[in-house]
């Protein structure tokens, strides 16, 4: 064998370590992709898990070094008290010489300062003289009975709490969230009443079995709003699993808790409804025939989650999408400053601009993009109705901010204990916020089913303004 044919066949000393650096490189080079590729695969199932998750962590996503200090943002002026409608005493606070120097004042000027506090609270009790008697005729025991009276009960069970502090307490329960040993706790202290929580467990199941009419009517006035908002969140009755429901329009707002969180709970809820459902992307709103809206926020959100742990490829179709979303909610805000020619050339602009991003998507998509664009593209005409009626709104914001008070009071009362608990919650919060949506007190409508002593329909309509 030749000499320059051993040569190629073994390497030189500088070949070797030549050969050995490049693979050492290489090595490196692959750990390095190896763990970030492992790295990039966690943050998504994080996030793919916070999608599911019922309630938000506490903790903040996203550490902000310079936080915005709480108060109003700039350039919003201040808005003042309004001046009282009626003084009730006129206090004089004179002042004539300075108080280190003893020296009369000079330029003197007055002052008016306003104080609004409450009286001493005091209870009023009313005693009635109630007369009873057999009748002679019939035999039947008969007493006597007068409006104000909220029970017919006497001796042992003579002494009883008024309506205006049994909806009180209601109201601080269902509507604020604050527990029953706090309330009594609050009455006794303020109002020099000893209250027992059942006492107020009790009340509460009666103004409920009073209220069931009038919240039928309620859900009855729900399916005749143009368009309404739908939306859940979990819930528990005693160990049972169970998911409070929202379904909200500008005026009305009803509540209910069930076991399930299928689409029959919709369809028995809203029934023969006509109008626009505002929904999020859960897939129980796909099985309803219903003429739907999508709500963007969700999408917005999620895009934004996805374009932070995707690579640079998919990130370009991710943030094509956030750009094409964002430019149509501008649109739908700048409606009224084009004309209406401008305004469809636009529309039609992003409509064709979404099509091209559906088509496009399928080249080299990763499997997160994959899914996101099949969702967009099952639902494809609902996204952007916003855009045609100025009546559909662009999210479930609406239906979100009726559900955070649920959420809170999830946190700090644990929900229900029993299926009875969850019913009179569901009747009696939907029409606390449904008269506070109208413009009405729920003091005057709990008073009508207080006095009334049974069941009641009580139509609700929105106050009149001024």
């Amino acid at each position: 064998m030749s000499a320059s044919t051993t040569r190629g066949a073994t390497p030189t000393e500088e070949e070797a370590r030549t050969h050995c650096a490049g693979c050492r490189q290489r090595d490196r080079r692959i750990r390095e992709l190896e763990e970030r590729v492992a790295a990039l695969e966690q943050k998504l199932a994080e996030r793919e898990r916070a999608e599911h998750r019922q309630a938000g962590p506490f903790r903040r996503r996203n550490h902000v070094a310079h936080p915005k200090k709480p108060g109003r943002p700039n350039g919003h002026k201040p808005e003042h008290r309004p001046l009282p409608q009626h003084i009730d005493r006129i206090v004089d606070v004179p002042i004539d010489v300075c108080p280190d120097c003893q020296v009369p004042l000079v330029n003197k000027v007055m002052h008016t300062q306003y104080q609004t506090d409450l009286p001493p609270v005091t209870p009023i009790v009313t005693q009635f003289n109630v007369h009873a008697g057999i009748c002679p005729c019939c035999g039947k025991y008969r007493q006597g009975h007068h409006p104000q009276q909220i029970s017919d009960a006497v001796g042992a069970a003579g002494n009883q709490i008024g309506p205006v502090i049994l909806t009180m307490a209601a109201e601080l329960k269902h509507r604020l969230g604050v527990a029953y040993g706090k309330i009594c706790d609050f009455f006794e202290t303020y109002l020099d009443i000893s209250i027992c929580p059942a006492t107020l467990c009790r009340a509460e199941q009666r103004l409920a079995e009073l209220a069931r009419p009038t919240y039928e009517l309620l859900i009855d006035a729900l399916r005749r709003c143009g368009v309404v908002h739908a939306d859940e969140t979990g819930w528990r009755i005693s160990r049972l699993n169970a998911w409070l429901w929202v379904f909200s329009s500008q005026t009305v707002t009803v509540y209910a808790i069930r076991t399930s969180r299928g689409h029959e709970v919709p369809e028995e809820i809203l029934g023969d409804f006509d109008g626009v459902l505002i929904v999020d992307g859960l897939a129980t709103y796909d099985a309803l025939d219903y003429f739907k809206g999508r709500c963007v926020g969700h999408i917005l959100r999620r895009s934004r989650e996805l374009a932070e742990v995707c690579d640079d490829t998919d990130r370009q179709y991710v943030e094509q999408l956030i750009a094409l979303l964002q430019e149509g909610l501008d649109l739908a805000e700048r409606r009224d400053t084009l004309t209406r020619v401008g305004y469809q050339r636009r529309v039609q602009e992003i409509e064709n601009r979404f099509d091209l991003w559906l088509d496009f998507h399928g080249r080299h998509p990763s499997p997160a993009l994959e899914r996101l664009a099949r969702h967009l593209g099952d639902h494809r005409y609902q996204w952007l109705l916003f855009l045609y009626d100025e009546t559909i709104p662009a999210t479930n914001n609406h239906a979100e901010r009726m559900l955070r008070p649920a959420v809170i009071m999830r946190k700090l009362g644990g929900c229900n204990k029993t299926l009875r608990g969850a019913l009179v919650h569901s009747i009696l919060s939907s029409l606390m916020v449904s008269c506070r949506q109208m413009g009405r007190r729920f003091l005057e409508l709990a008073k009508q089913l207080w006095y009334g002593m049974v069941p009641q329909a009580i139509p609700m309509e929105p106050q009149p303004d001024g």
